[in-house]
C-alpha cells in the first residue's frame, strides 16, 4: 500500500464528494479505509480508496444498484465487470421501456381529460359504420345491478397482466328505461389498450356487432338523460335499434353526478 494517505476532509476536496456521501459508502460496505490510527481512531484513505470512489461514482451515474457495485468492486477482472454491466444493461433497457410506457400513458390520460373538459363535443346524431369489436364484459346476471363488480371479476387477470392504463369503459343500456329518460346500465364492458384479452375466459368476451350505428354525445345528470332526439332520428330515417351502447368520454377515476357518454345505437332497418 502506498504511504500516501488522506483524511476524509481531504478525500472530499479531491473527489468533490461530501463527507456524508463517503460515510454512506463506508457504512454500506462499499469502501473500507486502508488505515485506521489505533491512537486516535482517525481513518485514512489511500490512492486505492480514491480509485474505488471513482468506480463507485461512475456506477452511481449509471444508476447501478449498491449490491451490484459491491460485486464490481470485489471483482478485479475487467471481463467479469463488463459481463456484470452488460447484464445490468439488459435490466436498464427493460426499465427504460417501462418508464417510456408510463410517460406515454400519462400523456394519454391528459388527452383523455381534455376530451372530458372539451366544450365542443358533437351533439348531433350521425350515421357511422363500425367493424365488429371484441371487448371484455361482465356476466349479465338476473336481478344483479352490480355491473362494475361483475366486470372487474371478469377482467381482473387481464388488468393485472396489461402493461398500460389505457382503457375505455362502456355500457349496455336498458332500452325500455330510455323511453322514460333513464340512463340505466345493465352490463359493463371494457376495452384495453392492448386488445389481447388472452387472460379472459371466453364467456367474458363479448363482440360489439358490425354494422350501422346512430352515434352522438349524450349528457347524463344523476342517471337521467334525454333520448328524445334519438327516437325522433330513428323514426325520421326509418331505423330501429336492437341494442344501445354507451362509452364514457375520457377515463374518469371518480364518480361524477354529471358526465358525457358517446351513444352508439346499433341500427336495424324497418320493414316497411
Amino acid at each position: 500500500m502506498s504511504a500516501e494517505r488522506y483524511l476524509i476532509g481531504e478525500v472530499s476536496k479531491l473527489t468533490g464528494l461530501s463527507k456524508d456521501t463517503i460515510h454512506f459508502y463506508v457504512n454500506k460496505g462499499l469502501l473500507t479505509p486502508d488505515y485506521i490510527d489505533e491512537n486516535n481512531g482517525y481513518r485514512y484513505y489511500s490512492r486505492w480508496n480514491l480509485w474505488q470512489l471513482d468506480i463507485i461514482t461512475i456506477c452511481r451515474k449509471l444508476s447501478v444498484p449498491l449490491d451490484l457495485i459491491k460485486r464490481i468492486l470485489d471483482s478485479h477482472d475487467n471481463a467479469k465487470i463488463t459481463k456484470l454491466l452488460l447484464e445490468y444493461r439488459s435490466k436498464a433497457l427493460q426499465l427504460s421501456s417501462y418508464y417510456q410506457q408510463v410517460a406515454d400513458d400519462i400523456l394519454w390520460y391528459d388527452e383523455e381529460n381534455q376530451r372530458i373538459q372539451s366544450k365542443d363535443k358533437p351533439k348531433e346524431i350521425c350515421l357511422k359504420e363500425f367493424e365488429a369489436e371484441t371487448v371484455v364484459a361482465g356476466v349479465l346476471k338476473q336481478d344483479q345491478i352490480w355491473y362494475h363488480a361483475n366486470l372487474l371479476e371478469a377482467a381482473k387477470e387481464e388488468l393485472q397482466q396489461t402493461q398500460t392504463i389505457r382503457r375505455k369503459y362502456g355500457y349496455m343500456i336498458d332500452m325500455e328505461k330510455m323511453k322514460e329518460g333513464k340512463f340505466i346500465k345493465r352490463r359493463e364492458y371494457l376495452k384495453t389498450g392492448e386488445h389481447d384479452y388472452s387472460h379472459v375466459a371466453p364467456e367474458n368476451l363479448y363482440i360489439l356487432p358490425k354494422g350501422k350505428y346512430a352515434v352522438f354525445i349524450l349528457h347524463i345528470t344523476e342517471e337521467n338523460a334525454d333520448f328524445g332526439p334519438l327516437f325522433q332520428w330513428l323514426k325520421e330515417y326509418h331505423y330501429e335499434t336492437d341494442i344501445v351502447f354507451a362509452e364514457e368520454i375520457g377515463l374518469q377515476l371518480f364518480d361524477y353526478p354529471e358526465y358525457d357518454c358517446e351513444i352508439k345505437a346499433h341500427l336495424v332497418e324497418q320493414n316497411l
